[in-house]
């Protein structure tokens, strides 16, 4: 039956002869490439009306857009000659004739007018510099009328009525006004982004929604990033070769569940890049949950030369030359941005000061990582704890211990019945432990008056983490023999797994060997974790190898690319517990040294580390304010 189907159709095709499309619908084809909703006749609109050199435009849309769309831009208008070459497919004043390398601006197919008159009703009223009059152009489902006079201020306005009523198949494809709507929201505000200097006010059935005004880059991206404070966006300013990467990222703490709050721009045309999104995903990998997503705006200078932006005719869409050059800015610029210490949001790496570990009493049970970078030991340094006097603290200052950075001082007190105690809280960015609840949060204070809380299991994870990758990556894992080695059974898949991965392992301070049968012995583990279950460890390590089937245990590579999540179950085997008490002491020394370890913002597995609450954000929660 399916055979026969398709010689009919074979046969009635081969019965038509070859014949040339006519130019309506030639028009309707290209028109469903360029305008396939709402959105994307707003952003052709827009474009052309940056292009024109405008410094204010307003967008009116009426039912999502689907009924009608109005840009009105004070740009350097057009002539009547213009307007009647403007409708008609490929004729444009943007590129010069064959040079599609240098193209500085966002049009330049010349296809977004008169596909939107295919496919639509549209009118363009437009009066350049010092005419006496304007001139309007209509087109109506192909159909063009001629230039006429009429009365209009200086700039252009365009208007685009019943969008696809020309194509009734289209229409029915829209989805319902509320989300085209939101896509031109979202759209209009990636190019308000790109173009601070010009003010954009957006207008929904005669509600504005938005009207931006001139600003700088970070006011327009925190007039639109509403959810963020300025103090959780980290300054990026970057060089590698020919490529300038510039903008805000925002902290590890702030993330989405979807990548609505990537805004990256390319050369001032805001885009949708795989290559730079993946980029961003692997920058932020260390810091965050899985299926969370990072809060970025990114702008991106490339040689135009090195940039093609003719790819596909929405425009959206790019390909870099070089691509390697693209991730690697990306990635390095953010994982070198986030990687300062916990307290430090919004301020640049380069910027920060390294305070010296302040005490790790003897007494102390807690055992912290080894430094890391250019971190100074704190071991016999004298504390600042609640029984500290003005005159231990002062001593403290002078004597050096606090030096790098200055520091300031607030009195706090607690009053126990008749008993009251002085708190001296100083201006580390995680201030000074007061106290622990539930046995497992940290309560903190600053001289900035505000409150921190610091969930101890996460923070010390964070810690011995990054000890361990520093270690890894520039010796190896010391290993530590046990007195006894341990027999541990396992399942045929995972004992050969884990004999697989033997030399790998090794680098990681772990000595196994066949022990007959399903046994396996354990003769070594990382001398940095202390003491541990090696059962439990071994069994949350082989589940990590087995989850990449592509691993090769004969490719070093294997285990590089796994690093981290191993290094990062390795980690939580040895942090201190929920449930563990603190003393003074160790709470404060767990504070310092947060303040100076990289990404200790998050634990490895992308969950906050500590949390801070202003004098103000309390006040707000007692209705004080």
């Amino acid at each position: 039956m399916r055979e026969e189907k398709h010689k009919e159709n074979f046969s009635s095709l081969n019965q038509n002869k070859i014949r040339q499309l006519s130019e309506h619908t030639i028009n309707l084809i290209a028109a469903g490439e360029v305008i396939e909703r709402p959105a994307a006749v707003v952003k052709e609109l827009v474009e052309n009306a940056l292009d024109s050199g405008a410094d204010r435009i307003v967008i009116h849309l009426i039912n999502g857009g689907i009924d009608r769309i109005q840009v009105i831009d004070n740009g350097c208008g057009m002539s009547p000659e213009d307007l009647s070459l403007a409708v008609e497919r490929h004729c444009t004043s943007k590129i010069i004739e064959e040079d599609l390398v240098h193209i500085k601006t966002l049009g330049f197919r010349g296809e977004a007018l008169p596909s939107i008159g295919a496919a639509a009703r549209l009118k363009i009223i437009s009066r350049i510099q010092n005419a006496s009059q304007a001139w309007q152009i209509s087109v109506e489902g192909g159909k063009t009328k001629g230039v006429s006079p009429a009365a209009g201020q200086q700039g252009t306005q365009v208007i685009v009525e019943d969008l696809f009523f020309a194509t009734p198949a289209r229409r029915k494809f829209l989805k319902t006004p509320r989300v085209e709507f939101s896509r031109c929201e979202a759209m209009l505000q990636r190019l308000a982004v790109a173009r601070p200097e010009v003010s954009i006010c957006l207008i929904r059935d005669d509600k504005t929604v938005f009207d931006f005004p001139v600003q700088t880059r970070k006011e327009r991206i925190l007039s639109i990033l509403t959810d963020i404070r300025e103090e959780e966006l980290i300054p990026i300013d970057f060089q590698r070769e020919d490529l300038h990467l510039v903008g805000f990222i925002g902290a590890s703490s702030v993330n989405r569940s979807t990548t609505n709050g990537q805004i990256m721009v390319v050369n001032d045309r805001p885009v949708v890049d795989p290559v730079m999104q993946t980029a961003i995903r692997v920058g932020y990998r260390d810091v965050l949950e899985k299926g969370r997503h990072p809060v970025v705006a990114l702008f991106l200078d490339v040689p135009m030369d090195q940039l093609d932006v003719n790819v596909h005719p929405a425009k959206t869409e790019l390909r870099f030359s070089d691509e390697a050059g693209v991730r690697a800015i990306l990635i390095g610029s953010i994982q070198k941005s986030l990687a300062m210490g916990a307290g430090e949001i919004g301020v640049h790496p380069e910027s920060l000061q390294v305070i010296p570990r302040q005490y790790q009493p003897k007494s102390a049970s807690i055992q912290y990582p080894p430094s890391v970078g250019r971190l100074a030991s704190f071991q016999n340094e004298p504390a600042i704890t609640r029984s500290s006097s003005n005159q231990q603290v002062e001593s403290l200052l002078s004597g050096g211990a606090l030096s790098v950075r200055d520091v300031d001082s607030a009195l706090v007190t607690f009053s126990n019945k008749d008993v009251e105690q002085e708190l001296h809280i100083t201006s580390f960015p995680l201030g000074t432990a007061i106290g622990q609840i539930f046995k497992t949060y940290i309560l903190a204070v600053t001289a900035q008056d505000e409150m921190v809380m610091v969930d101890q299991h996460a923070a010390h994870e964070r810690l011995t983490h990054e000890a361990l990758k520093k270690q890894y990556l520039e010796q190896g894992i010391r290993s530590q023999p046990l007195l006894l080695p341990e027999v541990i059974e396992l399942p045929d898949s995972q004992l050969q797994c884990l004999l697989d991965f033997k030399d790998s392992l090794e680098g990681l301070g772990i000595e196994i060997e066949s022990f007959g049968g399903k046994s396996i012995l354990v003769r070594a583990l990382p001398q940095l974790l202390g003491a541990i279950s090696a059962k439990s460890l071994l069994i949350d390590l082989v589940e990590e190898l087995e989850v990449d089937e592509q691993a090769n245990p004969n490719e070093t590579e294997s285990l590089h690319l796994r690093l981290d999540a191993i290094l990062s179950r390795m980690a939580c085997h040895h942090s201190v517990r929920a449930g563990r008490s603190l003393n003074m002491d160790e709470m404060n020394a767990l504070l310092r040294q947060m303040e100076e370890t990289p990404r200790a913002g998050t634990c490895s597995h992308g969950r906050p580390t500590w949390l801070k609450w202003s004098k103000k954000d309390i006040e707000k929660l007692f209705h004080r304010s």
